[in-house]
């Protein structure tokens, strides 16, 4: 394949470059590029070893599968400890069929060993996409059997701890920015769109080595794509763009003019963090409508639940003691009471808040539940929190009948509706074979932040 506008990748260099390498992960970290290799070189041997014993027949493939459970669980360097990595690794695993001819331990030796070229790489995602096919057809619950779209994420992870400068794994950051350039598409068949993906990752870095004058690692170009796709959360962006200037190279104004918007976010929520936050911008648009910031955000967080696929009933402002809304998952059986708090330094509980929490939620669970609903969570959203009183949350699931209290950044609902957007089987239910589902996130006390989400599904 042939990239038709190699510029576009020499404009993100050259961004990335100004910025010194700093780029804001999946888990939303601000890092250096170099100081994320050293950690991964730090651990690459200890996989590199633990995935030898198994390929050599001294492990079998379920203490391989929860030996590399707790590495990738204690050290998140790789992003194997969501979904597409050891989750479908434990799907696969329970779920293999005793009465398939094929043994599962030495399928994944075969596939697991690092192809010696593309035509090898396509063949292993397809003989494991067969079995996993089998599996799914043959399961009582198909919905307890793996999906197969996650084999190419699978495999390549496991491919490049044997050579890291080689394999490129098929992490959906990169794909998203692909996607974003309109350099790349999925056609259906995994086999082939991995061998794509790998061979326009090749492409990619004989650009940049061609510009650069420098060697390239395929981590830079995942970093790269990282730097590009949290480009707005880099700090001190004036301050790059002063340095960027004299030298003559792009801008990240000039990128962002070159380039069509790549966030799926409209803008009528856009501002919900601001809001939030209660900025003094928000406070100027506030007083120039004459509406106060909290009555924008209660209305802008019920855009956005909506725009997520759930039912909104609004009950905030003059509604009395009722919360601000309830949004309804009615296909999944399930509600989620909440309340919206705008504040400058993070939301932290009072008692007054905690006693009035209860009455909404007393005043509510019955009905919802005589309605049908299975389960009601509570949540409240807002800028941020002060997590030093866990004992509020502790007691609204004591003293109450709340299934469970989460607390949502503002930032991490608009992380879940750009993953929604852009990936229809995010669904509003619970976690199944084929992807996860937002109802887990909800399935869950604590607070649930940006990090945490990208953490989850942004790979």
């Amino acid at each position: 394949m042939s990239l038709s506008n190699e510029q576009q990748i020499l404009h993100i260099w050259d961004a990335f470059s100004d910025a010194e390498f700093v780029y804001v992960s999946d888990s939303g970290e601000r890092q250096a590029m170099e100081d994320a290799r050293d950690e991964r070189n730090e651990r690459l041997p200890i996989r590199q070893e633990l995935l030898q014993e198994f390929l050599d027949g001294q492990l079998d493939v379920t203490t391989f599968k929860s030996r590399m459970a707790s590495e990738v669980g204690s050290h998140k360097l790789w992003g194997f400890s969501g979904f597409s990595g050891q989750m479908f690794f434990n799907m696969l695993v329970s779920s293999a069929d005793p009465e398939d001819d094929t043994n599962l331990a030495a399928l994944l030796r075969e596939v697991l060993a690092a192809p010696d070229g593309h035509a090898s790489a396509a063949a292993k995602i397809r003989k494991l996409e067969e079995y996993v096919t089998r599996l799914k057809a043959r399961a009582e619950d198909p919905n307890t059997a793996p999906s197969s779209g996650f084999i190419p994420y699978f495999v390549s992870y496991f491919w490049q701890l044997q050579d890291p400068n080689a394999y490129p794994i098929y992490y959906k950051s990169i794909r998203r920015v692909f996607s974003d350039l309109a350099i790349w598409e999925p056609s259906g068949d995994l086999a082939e769109d991995y061998v794509e993906f790998w061979e326009l990752n090749e492409e990619i870095r004989e650009i940049v080595e061609s510009h650069s004058g420098e060697e390239i690692h395929l981590w830079t170009i995942e970093r790269l794509c990282l730097y590009w796709l949290n480009r707005d959360k880099i700090e001190d962006s004036e301050s790059v763009e002063e340095q960027s200037q004299p030298s003559g190279n792009q801008t990240e104004d000039t990128l962002e003019a070159r380039t069509l918007p790549d966030s799926y976010i409209p803008p009528i929520v856009s501002v919900l963090p601001d809001l939030a936050w209660n900025t003094e911008e928000m406070q100027e648009v506030a007083d120039e409508t004459g509406q106060a910031v909290e009555t924008l955000f209660e209305d802008r967080l019920a855009k956005c639940l909506r725009m997520l696929g759930y039912e909104v009933d609004e009950r905030g402002q003059g509604a009395g003691r009722n919360p601000d809304g309830i949004a309804i998952a009615r296909r999944h059986n399930y509600a989620v009471i909440y309340d919206a708090k705008v504040r400058q330094d993070g939301y932290r509980f009072s008692t007054g808040d905690e006693r009035q929490f209860r009455d909404y939620i007393d005043a509510e669970v019955n009905r919802l539940r005589g309605q049908g609903f299975r389960n009601v969570y509570f949540a409240v959203f807002s800028s941020g929190f002060d997590t030093d009183r866990p004992d509020a949350v502790r007691r609204l699931k004591i003293e109450t009948d709340i299934q469970e209290v989460r607390l949502v950044e503002a930032g991490a609902l608009l992380e879940l509706l750009e993953t929604r957007l852009r990936d229809p089987m995010f669904t509003l239910g619970p976690t199944t074979a084929d992807g996860p589902g937002i109802q887990d996130l909800f399935a869950e006390s604590g607070v649930l932040t940006s990090a945490e989400v990208q953490e989850q599904h942004g790979r």
